[in-house]
């Protein structure tokens, strides 16, 4: 697959994302989160990831966190970074950008990036 693939993957990504950002927004019996959702599909994805994080809403913590992951992956994308971990610098390996192409790891510091949230979870 070459990038021009997983740039195009991305972009529909992020649209489905804000999307369904929106559309929770908008189901929403909140006047102000009715309003706020009207306000944010006119926004660039930077701002609309700024706006919808001060919301603080859990029902929106999935499709922020793949959101934020999709937008660096296109910024990597603009850097020419794209497919190099943002931990070790290495290529990230084909598969896991097949299976994910917002993925920001490669396998080994993925797996060091898991244990080191896992310890860091058993300290609390």
């Amino acid at each position: 697959m070459e990038f021009r693939d997983y740039q195009l993957r991305l972009t529909q990504q992020l649209e489905q994302l804000k999307s369904e950002i929106i559309s929770i927004l908008t189901a929403s019996e909140k006047t102000s989160l009715k309003l706020t959702a009207d306000k944010l599909q006119s926004l660039t994805n930077e701002e609309l990831i700024d706006q919808a994080l001060k919301l603080q809403l859990s029902e929106l913590t999935t499709q922020l966190k793949q959101l934020q992951r999709v937008d660096a992956a296109l910024c990597q994308i603009d850097l020419g970074l794209y497919g190099l971990c943002s931990d070790c610098e290495e290529e990230i390996e084909i598969g896991r950008l097949e299976n994910d192409p917002s993925t920001q790891r490669c396998q080994r510091c993925s797996d060091k990036h898991r244990m080191f949230k896992r310890r860091e979870s058993f300290a609390l």
